[in-house]
């Protein structure tokens, strides 16, 4: 309408309200109080520090297609009729069978084939590939060659069976081997094997288990001491060397009861060359890192320290092993050595533990359980305490002093402790369910340690949503996620709002029943929190808090069968550093790694990537021109940007409240002609058609590549001014 130099009280003056970028999102406040800037919702976005929301970029399927021999009955799953299988062939991977009659069957859902005989078995549960006809379907053996056409015996395929394959990940972690400075593994846990994945090849190694040991719970594994560690609530840890070549396999730990200190005493048993000591000692059962104590020297013997620190055991051979010391060179000479003994109650092997720490040269535990007996036939005892943690020696994970080094962190309350993070060069806080406490002076004497409480309103639901950026750590509780540092633990006292108040609703969508298993990691000024949504059990959604927006980015959501995420591992260094997600089946998918609009990601068990269109949209503030009246919506402007690989194209929606509506004002291609093509911006202007309403809304559907919302901008005149009734 035309402009005036002044208005009437009456008039309908328009006026203009926009955004000019966006750096967060808020679906806790209605859509009307929110400030510039925020958005209602923000789904599978990313808004970059200059202010443009837009789409993520893909996930990429990394590996590794499980070499199982079949898989495992997985939910939910389909009751097939039985169809009775009239031909079956093989070439190379790759399984066609052909049914009497149509079968029904469904692309990625499993079906149970029987009465087949070949040289590489092809019967067992199996995950549809494809379906060329409707008597036909494929399924894949990883791993299988040559050719064979099977012969039938009574061969049906029809409703898959329980069996006893369980082609799970029970855990994974990074290791980052010592003597290379780019050599990185994903090391994955499933039920007979551990496998690691190379990180730059791809390429996989099988990493055994001790002979009877199989995998079949949730395990934690964590890299310390130069090796990978696997632990199980109960178990005796298992520990990996970190050597690849000539058959690499897992080990106990060393188990069962302390045996008492055996002397090695040998005569002319110790030699030193140029700083290295070599000490000959036949089956000493020593390992590299255990601390050995010099006891008693031979008069004329090199000037080694008696008792004192001791020393740290270098390098282990069957009948001997060295250590380091800063003396002259001796010939051979007899001295006395010993591990070191106990003060009180006695040492003891790790205890089973559920997880582990590395903080200060020192393991970190939880002592839930004790482990007597001989080695290798050792005894697991539950002691029933579930709030006190135990540390070991300095660089010797295997000896743990059950007088001086074990301490309660519940402060006489009813509470079971979750996690012990590192803080502090100095600090670990001890996360319990329902409290968090302090632990001070971890670099001295242990003798010297403290541990203070901080709070009890406010606790660690999963152990794995821990993650410490600079000196903050953000983590998950009943409440939501926290973030907080040194200088402002004791806020946590009843004052402050969780991070996660922005984005409330959806907190409290998180089931309840599975919310430990919620895992986090920092990457990219991000902190990527994976739970499990409405009615899932597995973490199916990832909640993405921007740091340097300080705001809540998007809700990444991949809705397909399989998807799921057990655990974040970030890896790499400088601009080659990916966050990687492991799945529950041992999949590996690089989060945020493709430029296109498609997810790449790894699913079941035998099959390899799918690819699925992103479905992003965010959704801005309600205008309302800062009145309570009815306006009426006139036009809008939105400025927009094609990514610099992907053309470009978006709907427009506009959302109206009182009166509600919904409607579409057209897309990209609408207005400019065609789609948005590669690094172009551009400024769309529209009617919305005086549109009647209290506020509304924009919503922005990118449907082709990753185009950018750079602005936004409604104009709107007041409406109904009289005094009277409108009706």
């Amino acid at each position: 309408m035309s402009r005036y130099s002044s208005f009437g009280p009456l008039d309908n003056q328009i006026e203009e309200q926009s955004d000019v970028g966006f750096v967060r999102f808020n679906d806790r406040l209605r859509p009307d109080q929110l400030q510039p800037g925020e958005l209602a919702m923000s789904v599978n976005g990313r808004m970059s520090i200059s202010g443009a929301w837009q789409t993520r970029k893909g996930v990429d399927s990394f590996g590794p297609v499980l070499t199982v021999s079949t898989e495992a009955l997985t939910a939910p799953f389909t009751c097939y009729t039985n169809r009775t299988i009239t031909a079956a062939t093989r070439a190379t991977t790759t399984v066609t069978i052909t049914t009497s009659v149509a079968h029904g069957f469904v692309v990625g859902t499993l079906v149970d084939v029987s009465g087949l005989t070949g040289t590489v078995t092809a019967t067992g549960n199996r995950v549809v590939a494809s379906t060329a006809t409707s008597t036909t379907f494929t399924f894949t053996i990883a791993g299988a060659t040559g050719s064979e056409t099977y012969s039938l015996s009574s061969a049906f395929a029809g409703a898959p069976l329980i069996s006893s394959a369980i082609n799970a990940a029970y855990g994974s972690c990074l290791y980052s081997d010592p003597k290379s400075s780019n050599a990185e593994y994903i090391v994955v846990a499933l039920q007979s094997k551990a496998v690691a994945v190379n990180r730059l090849t791809g390429v996989s190694t099988d990493i055994a288990y001790p002979s009877g040991i199989t995998v079949t719970q949730n395990a934690e594994m964590r890299q310390a001491f130069d090796k990978v560690y696997l632990f199980i609530a109960g178990v005796t840890t298992l520990y990996w060397n970190g050597v690849l070549t000539s058959s690499p396999a897992f080990a106990k730990v060393a188990n069962g009861a302390y045996t008492a200190t055996v002397y090695l005493d040998a005569s002319s048993n110790t030699a030193i060359v140029d700083g290295i000591v070599t000490v000959s000692a036949t089956a000493h059962g020593l390992s590299a890192g255990t601390q050995i104590y010099v006891v008693d020297i031979a008069a004329s013997g090199p000037a080694l320290t008696l008792n004192g620190d001791g020393y740290n055991i270098a390098t282990v051979a069957t009948n001997s092993f060295t250590f380091y010391a800063q003396i002259a060179d001796h010939a051979s000479h007899s001295c006395v050595y010993s591990v070191r003994q106990s003060q009180g109650r006695g040492l003891s092997r790790m205890p089973a533990p559920a997880w582990g720490v590395y903080h200060q040269r020192r393991l970190i535990v939880p002592f839930s359980y004790t482990t007597t007996g001989t080695s290798g036939s050792e005894v697991i005892t539950a002691r029933n305490v579930t709030d006190e943690i135990l540390f070991s020696d300095v660089l010797d994970s295997d000896t743990y002093d059950q007088l001086q080094n074990v301490f309660k962190v519940t402060a006489g309350i009813a509470d079971y402790l979750q996690y012990t993070p590192p803080f502090t060069e100095d600090q670990a806080l001890a996360f319990n369910r329902h409290s968090i406490h302090l632990i001070d002076k971890i670099s001295g004497s242990v003798n010297d340690i403290e541990i203070r409480e901080i709070t009890r309103e406010a606790g660690l639901v999963a152990r794995r949503s821990v993650v410490t950026i600079a000196n903050q750590i953000y983590f998950l509780s009943d409440a939501g996620v926290y973030s907080t540092n040194f200088g402002d633990l004791y806020t946590l006292r009843g004052a402050g709002l969780p991070l996660s108040a922005p984005i409330d609703p959806l907190i409290q969508r998180i089931n309840k029943s599975y919310a430990y298993n919620a895992v986090a990691a920092y990457f990219d000024n991000r902190y990527y929190l994976a739970v499990p949504l409405d009615s899932s059990i597995v973490n199916n959604a990832i909640l993405v808090y921007n740091v340097l927006n300080q705001g809540w980015e998007s809700l990444d959501l991949i809705e397909q069968g399989g998807w799921n995420i057990s655990n974040f591992i970030v890896a790499g260094s400088a601009g080659d550093a990916k966050l990687y997600a492991v799945n529950s089946f041992g999949g590996i998918n690089v989060i945020d790694s493709r430029a296109d609009d498609v997810d790449n990601i790894y699913t079941y068990p035998g099959l390899s990537g799918s690819s699925f269109p992103i479905e992003s949209y965010c959704e801005t503030r309600q205008y309302i021109f800062d009145s309570p009246a009815r306006k009426k919506y006139s036009s809008f402007e939105v400025h927009a940007e094609s990514s610099d690989t992907n053309t470009s194209d978006a709907q427009i929606d506009v959302i109206s409240e009182n009166l509600d509506s919904d409607s579409t004002l057209g897309t990209l291609r609408d207005y400019l002609g065609d789609v948005l093509a590669v690094s172009e911006d551009c400024s769309v202007r529209g009617r919305i058609g005086n549109l009647r309403a209290y506020g509304a809304q924009l919503r922005f559907t990118p449907t082709q590549g990753r185009p950018k919302l750079r602005l936004v901008k409604l104009s709107a005149s007041q409406t109904f001014r009289a005094t009277t009734q409108a009706s």
